[in-house]
This record gives C-alpha cells, structure tokens and sequence, in this order.
C-alpha cells in the first residue's frame, strides 16, 4: 500500500489508484518486460491478451497520513493489518454517507460504484475533503449523557473536555485534546457503559475530528469464516461448522473490555467524593462532598431509575489506558486524584531506589509548569505518530528541473570518517623476555593439537585482536604453563572482560502493584507538592476515575470546608512558636482518680485507653473540625507540617540538641527536612542497606516493618525511625515498607546525616550534646554475639555459629529516655538485651523495679512462647539501644543449626502439654508407624506467625510445597476479602501439594487472627 501525503492527492484518486487513471496504466505497462512494446509493435489488436488491472484488492489503494494515524493509535494495537484495512473501509464509508456522498466514477474499471454494491474487500476512493468533520470553536460534538459510542480522534486543532453539569455543556475544562488524542474510549469498547460520561467542544480555533464508529468493529468481529481444521457434516442440511475470522482481534477486544471479577462499575467513583484520607478501618468522620451545602458541581443525576448525566458522577472524568501506558508521569507536581475502577497500575523503581528511598525524587522538574501529571496517553502505538510538518506543495511541475524547485536539504560537505585503530594483543606483553620462547612452544604445540590456529603468524611478532577469541585460548594455555607474566594476567582479565561483559542487571521490579478500588493523589487534592520520582503506568489496560483538584475548589468555593484545602503554609515565628506550644510527651502524668483510702501517687501512672487517647488524625475532617484537638481548622498541608514539628518536639535526641537554639536554628532544622512519598508496597529502607544514614517521619499514611521476611510491626503517622543510623551507630536491621492495603499514597519526612551535622555545624553547643549522645552509646556500636553467652535459654548452646546468626537476625533500635520500649500485655513474641545505657522494669503504681544495664534482658519466656504476653512494661532510664530478638528468627536460625534445635525446644515447655496436638491426629498419617511419624516431626521446620500476619497470598502455595500443621492458634481463609473458614491447631495447610497430587494454587488468602505455631513438613522426608 502506498502511503501518501495530504498535499499529493488529487480529486480523480480511485478505489485502485492514487493518481491520474491513465498515467498509472502507463507506468504500470512501462514495467511489464516488455510486455508493452511487443504490443504496440502488433498490428491486430484484437490478438494482444490485456493483463489484468488488478492482481489483490489493495493494488495501488490511497492512503493519507490521517489514516494511519487513526490505525496506528494504542487502541488497535493488537490488531492485524488486514483487520486494519477493513476498518478502514468502514471508517470511509460512514465519511462518505456523513457528506451524502454515495456514488462515484470508477475510472480505472470504468464503472458507476457505489457504497451499497462495493467489493466487502475494497476501500472507497481516498477523499480529502471526506476526513474527518470539521467543528467550529464552541461547538459540541457530545454531551454527557447521550448514548454515543464513537470514539472521537482529533485531526487538527483543539477539543476540550468539560465535566460538571456535563448535560447542560459542562463547567469545567479538564483536558484539552490535540492532533492523535483520543476521546470516547469507554464508550467505543462497551466498559461499564455507553453513555458519554463528559461533554467534548471545539477548543479557541476549532479542531477537525475524525470518528471510528464502535459497530465497525463488533461487525468485523462477528464475521465467521468455515473451519477449515473440523470435520464438516456430510448432511447438506445441516449447517456448516464455522469459526472467528478474526480470532486474535475478538480475544484482544476481549481484554480490552475489563470484564474482571475484580472490576468496579462507574459508581464506585463516588468514594472519590468522600474525603477519608485516614487509616483503613480508623475513626475518623468523613467529608461527604454531594450534601454540603453550597456546592455547585457534584452530583448523581438519576430520573426514574435511569443516569441522565452518565454513569460517572457530576464533576469525576474517566480516562482509559492501554498497556505500558504512563499513568502519573515522575518528575510533575500532582493535581489530582485517582481511583483505580479496572486492571492494573504499576509504579516503576527509580534507579537506585530498589533499597531505599534517599533518592528519590522530590522536587518537580519545573516547578512553574502547569502540566498535568495524568498521562495523556499518547505512548505504546504500534508507530510514533508525528506533528504535521509543513511542506512545499508539490505537482507534476515541481521537479528539479523548474524554477521554484526548493532542496529539501541543503547539501552539506562531506566528513572525513578516521577508523579507530583496533586494539591488539602483543605476544611480547604476555611473558618475560627470559620466558618468551617456551611461551611461543607451548603455542606452538597447542597449535598441533588444534586448539588454536598459527598460520597466519608469519613473523615471531605474534598479535591477535581483542576481538578474536582466540586469545582466550593463549591465555588458558600460559596460564597453565604459568608463563603468564604480572602485566600480561592483567591484560587477559580486560581481555576477558570485553570478550564476555557481564549481561546487565534486570531492572527492578515494580515494588508497588495497585488493583481497582486504590487512590492515589489525595495528597494533591490537599495541595501538598506531591511528585512522584517513577513512572506509575498501566500493567495491561486500565480504567481510572478522576477528581480534579480545580473542579473540587470550584465545587465547594461557597462552603466553610474549603478552607481545609487551602494551606496557608507557617512562617518562621509560627513555626518557632508550635515548636514551644506542643505539648511534651515525656512529662509524668498524675492519676486524679487514685482511691482515697490509698496514699498518694508513687508508681507509673496506669495505662490509657489507646482507642479513647487517640486524637483525629492530621489532614482528616475530624482533625480540621474539632473544637479543642491540634488541628482544629488548620488545613491539611498545614496539619502535615504540625507533624513533624510534634515529632521534633516530642523526640528527645533531637530536641534536646536544639531546645535552647535561637529561632533561626530551629527554622534551620526544620527545612533540613526532606519530603519523600510512596505509593503502597513501596520500599522506604531495606534491612541491611549501605549509606542510609538517615532518619525519618512517618507524616502521612502506614508502614509494615518486616524483619527476615516476616511482619514484626505496623507503623503509622509521627512514628519515628532511624535514629541509630542517624548517629552512624549501626546499620539498618530492619525492612520499612509502605503498608500495601495503605490508603492511597504515603509522606515521609527524611532527615540525613550530612544534614544535621552541616546545620549544628556552626553551633558549638548543640554539636557537643550530640557527640555527647555518641559517645554514651559508643558501646552499642562495638557488641556482638558475646552478650548473648549469658542468656539462660541459649546457655547450652553458646557457641559461635548460632549466636552469631542470632544477633545477625536481630534487630537493633535506639531509644530516647523516656520512651516506652514495651508495655505489660503486648504480644510480641520477643525478647530484649541491653547494648548501652539503661532500661527499667515497671508496673503501673508501685514502687517496685528494676534496672537493665548492658548485658541484661528480659522477656525470655515471651521468645520461648511459654508466655503469651508481656508481664512488666520496660522504659527506657536514659538513652538506650537494644537488642531486639525475635521468635521467627530464632526459629530461621534453629533449622540451620541443628545442634541447637533440641536444646531451644526443650526449654518450650508449651510443647509438652496434653493440648499440643499430634501430626497423626490428621487422617493421612493416622495409619504410620511412629517412626516414620517422628521422622516427619524431626526434619520439620518450626514456623513462628505473629497475629494478622499474611501465612499464603492468593495464588501462591504453602513454602516449599511442604505440609503446614498448625499446633497452637487460629487462622482464617478468605477469598476476595470474604471469610470463609476457620482453622485451629489440630488443622493443615498444603495437603494437596504436600502429596503431589495435580492441583492449581488456590486463590485463597490465609492470615493468622492469634499468634500461631507450627510444623513444616516438608517433602523431601516422604
């Protein structure tokens, strides 16, 4: 097909020619060897044999740059071409009934054609003046609410897309569509709906539009053609089998229509118009946008049942995206909030960000761009689609010959390429000069035994090229003689290298995998400078709702609530001023309500609720509403920032250095912050990661820390983490990851090193309070496996190895004085050693306790499991670092160290009580004999799970195909959030892979409800 420009078709192009009718016959004879001129040289015409005109139906078809922009956009990307001409066929035939044009001359056949009695496999003339249709400025090509399934491909000019009373013509812009930008996409492929969800107008100069009716395509997919691989019925009365004609395009439009079990219908946009940025399942109230009274936009127009409007709510876009496409763009401030309705978004790792977030992107690119950080879905075509170019029209006269010819290019002169000298491997590098002969005989001798090939020496000044591999050859046999002298071992390693460079690492893997019914942006709508350092795009196609912060404002413009959206941002005296107004949370407490017949106060106060304590979290309704909470009327992006002056003040190690600074120093520390934010399951630090010296705050959303792969605590807003990496005292012993079911994205506050040392740098005071603060717990920074010898629990078996493996599992924290290390009545299967300062066991009102020092521990019955739950809460006296064991990890290091495995199962005195149950209580081992039973038992791993933790994700199988018995506990199963069952000790997981038996993994998620033990039996013992 021959594909040609705008400027080159003339009105007498046809069906089966792109220019003038007898100018084609002409050229196409002039290339008939011969053909021709044996014809013109006959006398008799009658006995010339004409050849045929047209040998495929596509011969010498017309096509204009418009038409293969419209096939070459992302929607048809997975269609053939064939399937391609086809709709375009229908594409011009509706432009031709649209102009009323449906006749014409044919005059390459000589015939009167029209629409009607056209070939199925030919296409309609190409007609310029037929592309597209031409709207004027102001003028609408839909309304929301009309039934309209056409997608609407923009030719030139400009469309606007409005949303907001989208019936009535809309009142806001949310995006202007220009050349190759597509719109009705949802409509065209039936997702969810066929109404218009927003109105389309001609932008300042009018635009031209192009449609692509969606009957087009559901008749191409409903052709059938005979199958040819079944066996027809020999009955001529009963009909023939046939099949899809076009099978791969049905199966792609299948996919592209979302049909999941997953999949949300337009409704559920209405959670985008219901402010509860809180944590999953919290107490906060609410903002429900459509009954404020006031205002303007949002609303679900329904009459008698039936959507009006469409079936998005007033005042929320749609966009629909295909895969690979980029969903949120890095590097652009955020201006709006979405909500996944179908398929998939996954967010791309920033290189060097697989471990930690320091750096990570947080400023915009251009900070005065008004770009939208919505994708405008113009990647992933099946070709790049250009900009018109302008051009010098052209004709038969344009040639080279004539006077206004103009040279697309001006001839420039022409460069002198030099070769670069190829690099060499010198003989006389490789050996000493002393050697050089019995290096040349060993050569020669491996050439004997056709190793290598010497006949094209043919001087002693022996060289091959770096490219030629047979210098791998000569280094393996002087290596081997060990004639290799210092400098020619290090040209064979660079050699080598060239020869074989390491394949390059895999990119990471998206971290972060986000499925229907997650928000991302609601920091944007709140107006904090949200950006995004890694791509978010779609993983397959997806459908997203869209709440644009310019429609939310101009909806509630009118009501108080809108002042919650509106930061007014602290100055330096505001700041310095909620810095001393706050509140410390190390003051002591006094009990009011104390019984009189008892004497006064002496002890810790008693515990409060957590549930009645808890204040509205920052940047919530309840926070912003409350009459005397921190946040009472303080907008959202402002709360955010109150965050992290709470947590300066109430972090003694950081406090403390600057209680007493002047206001310019505590201005200082505040800006040394940096904001980071993260999408759900994205990695803030992993355990173990080099130059994290920092600390951070969490402002904004949840955390999992994760220890050897397994849950050991969830975090949340002002939690504090990283302050023994913040003074270089050790490394990071634990993973910090963003909660995935987190409620949107999450914001951290990022304190580095260099950082705080640059800022106290020119105040001497603070600087020796923090080298103070060092060196009080330098001696945590030098404890090792020793400590733990002491400890009752591992006394017969403090050796090396196993020790060493548990203080390398540990985790290793740093704790201000005051804090509250552990509480009576926590579960935390765990235990703690002191490395430096002081700790002190207590009880809520009473004298008594008792002080850790470096060395010391408690809680050894909690790691062991022979008690449930702390007896005594621990604070911390001064400064302190600890030591944090964990039951999982002990268990981890057990299986790899036998030796130790009986003596730490003995001291769990748990397992010996009537309760525990037997493997053989489970009808497949009911029948073994006992040793083969203790055999099982022996070889199984123990398996330590803390309450809510995640035991098999749907789609995944118990850990190496092995048997889970459950011998303390209680798990629940569920099936796309659904409980379904219960399972307590005595019950399994993974009989059926544990027996081998064929069987798909199960789309089940199994958590652990109570903190659960159990036996991993594992295969390989059957």
């Amino acid at each position: 097909m021959n594909a040609v420009p705008e400027d080159d078709i003339h009105p007498a192009d046809s069906a089966s020619a792109t220019g003038d009718g007898d100018a084609a016959d002409a050229a196409a004879d002039a290339a008939d060897d011969g053909a021709s001129a044996a014809a013109s040289s006959a006398t008799d015409d009658s006995k010339v044999t004409k050849r045929p005109k047209h040998t495929e139906p596509w011969f010498g078809e017309a096509w204009a740059k418009d038409d293969g922009m419209v096939l070459n956009l992302p929607i048809f990307k997975g269609c053939s071409m064939e399937f391609k001409r086809l709709l375009l066929r229908a594409i011009r035939e509706y432009e031709y009934h649209d102009v009323g044009k449906e006749t014409w001359y044919d005059a390459d056949n000589d015939e009167i054609c029209t629409l009607e009695n056209l070939a199925k496999d030919r296409l309609p003339p190409l007609k310029h003046d037929f592309l597209g249709v031409r709207i004027d400025p102001g003028e609408y090509i839909c309304k929301g609410g009309d039934y309209d399934s056409k997608l609407v491909v923009v030719i030139s000019g400009t469309v606007e897309k409005l949303v907001g009373d989208a019936p009535q013509g809309g009142l806001v812009v949310v995006r202007t569509l220009e050349r190759g930008d597509t719109e009705g996409i949802t409509e065209f492929l039936g997702v969810g709906t066929e109404q218009r969800t927003c109105a389309l107008r001609g932008g300042s100069e009018g635009a031209r539009v192009r449609y692509v009716t969606r009957q087009a395509v559901t008749d191409l997919l409903k052709e059938q053609v005979l199958d040819e691989n079944a066996e027809q019925p020999k009955d001529d009365g009963d009909p023939p089998i046939m099949r899809d004609k076009w099978p791969q395009e049905v199966k792609y439009f299948a996919e592209l229509s979302l049909d999941r079990i997953d999949s949300l219908n337009h409704k559920s946009s209405r959670d985008l118009l219901i402010w509860n940025p809180g944590p999953v399942g919290g107490f906060d109230q609410p903002l429900d946008f459509l009954p404020l009274p006031g205002q303007s936009i949002f609303m679900l127009d329904n009459a008698l049942g039936t959507s009006v409007s469409g079936p998005l709510p007033e005042g929320i876009e749609d966009r629909y995206f295909f895969d690979g496409q980029t969903v949120l763009k890095p590097g652009v401030r955020g201006d709006c909030c979405i909500l996944i309705l179908r398929g998939q978004v996954e967010a791309l790792v920033p290189e060097g960000c697989a471990g930690q977030c320091l750096p990570r992107q947080f400023e915009a690119d251009d900070p005065d761009s008004g770009e939208s950080w919505i994708g405008d879905g113009r990647d992933c075509g099946t070709s790049p689609v250009f900009a018109p170019r302008e051009e010098v029209p052209r004709s038969r006269s344009h040639s080279e010959d004539s006077e206004d010819y103009e040279a697309p290019f001006e001839k420039s002169e022409p460069k002198i390429i030099i070769p670069e000298k190829k690099k060499e491997v010198a003989m006389v590098a490789l050996a000493f000069p002393q050697n050089l002969k019995r290096a040349m005989a060993h050569l020669r001798k491996a050439s004997q035994e056709g190793k290598i090939d010497l006949s094209g020496m043919k001087t002693t000044d022996w060289r091959w090229s770096w490219d030629d591999r047979t210098c791998l050859v000569v280094f393996e046999v002087l290596e081997h003689a060990r004639l290799l002298c210092p400098a020619g071992a290090q040209l064979a390693e660079e050699v080598r290298l060239y020869l074989n460079p390491p394949p390059e690492p895999p990119p990471p893997e998206p971290q972060a995998l986000l499925s229907p019914g997650v928000q991302i942006g609601r920091l944007a709508l709140m107006a904090v400078p949200i950006v995004l350092s890694g791509t978010v795009r779609a993983k397959g196609p997806v459908l997203v709702a869209i709440l644009h912060r310019s429609v939310l404002l101009k909806a509630i413009a009118a009501c108080p609530e809108v002042e919650l959206f509106l930061p007014k941002g602290l100055t330096l005296k505001e700041r310095v001023t909620v810095l001393k107004e706050i509140p410390s949370t190390k003051k002591s407490e006094v009990q009011e309500d104390r019984p009189s017949h008892l004497g006064p106060v002496t002890g810790p106060p008693p515990h409060k609720d957590a549930e009645a304590a808890a204040e509205p979290v920052a940047g919530t309704y309840s926070a912003w509403a409350s009459s005397t909470g921190r946040y009472r009327q303080v907008p959202a992006a402002d709360a955010f920032e109150h965050v992290l002056l709470s947590a300066i003040k109430s972090y003694s190690l950081i406090w403390d250095l600057v209680h007493d600074a002047p206001p310019r120093l505590m201005d200082d520390l505040v800006r040394a912050w940096e904001p980071r934010w993260l999408l759900p399951g994205e990695v803030i630090v992993v355990d173990e990661e080099p130059d994290a010296d920092f600390l951070f705050v969490v402002i904004h959303g949840s955390c999992v820390v994760t220890l050897e792969a397994r849950e050991i605590d969830h975090i949340g807003q002002g939690s504090v983490q990283g302050a023994s990496q913040l003074l270089a005292l050790n490394g990071w012993t634990r993973t910090v990851t963003v909660d995935p079911d987190c409620n949107g994205e999450a914001m951290i506050q990022v304190l580095r090193r260099s950082k705080l040392v640059e800022m106290l740098d020119g105040h001497p005071l603070p600087k020796v309070r923090l080298k103070a603060v060092e060196d009080s717990l330098a001696a945590g920074r030098a404890a090792d496996w020793r400590l733990l010898k002491n400890i009752p629990a591992f006394g017969s078996v403090a050796y090396q190895p196993f020790l060493s493996r548990l203080h390398k599992d540990a985790d290793i924290r740093l704790f201000c004085a005051g804090d509250q290390v552990a509480s009576a009545g926590d579960t935390a299967a765990a235990m703690m050693v002191v490395l430096a300062g002081t700790l002190r066991c207590e009880q809520p009102q009473t004298l008594f306790y008792v002080e850790l020092h470096r060395g010391e521990w408690c809680y050894q019955d909690n790691i062991l499991a022979n008690t449930p739950e702390f007896g005594h809460d621990l604070v911390a006296v001064t400064n302190v670092m600890v030591l944090v064991l964990y039951r999982h990890a002990m268990l981890n290091a057990i299986v790899d160290h036998e030796e130790a495995r009986a003596a730490i199962m003995f001291n769990e005195t748990w397992r010996r009580d009537e309760g525990c149950p037997e493997i053989n209580i489970l009808n497949v081992f009911s029948k073994l004999p006992d040793t083969v039973t203790g055999a099982l038992v022996e070889e199984a791993k123990p398996k330590y799970f803390r309450a809510g933790s995640v035991i098999v994700n749907s789609g995944e199988v118990v850990e190496d195909g092995g048997l889970l018995f459950i011998l303390r506990g209680e798990m629940v199963i569920s099936i796309l959030g659904i409980e379904t069952r219960t399972i307590k000790a005595g019950s399994c997981l993974g009989l059926h892979h544990f027996m081998k038996l064929e069987a798909p993994a199960p789309s089940i998620l199994v958590r652990s409800t109570t903190a659960c033990d159990c036996l991993l039996l594992q295969q390989s013992t059957m």
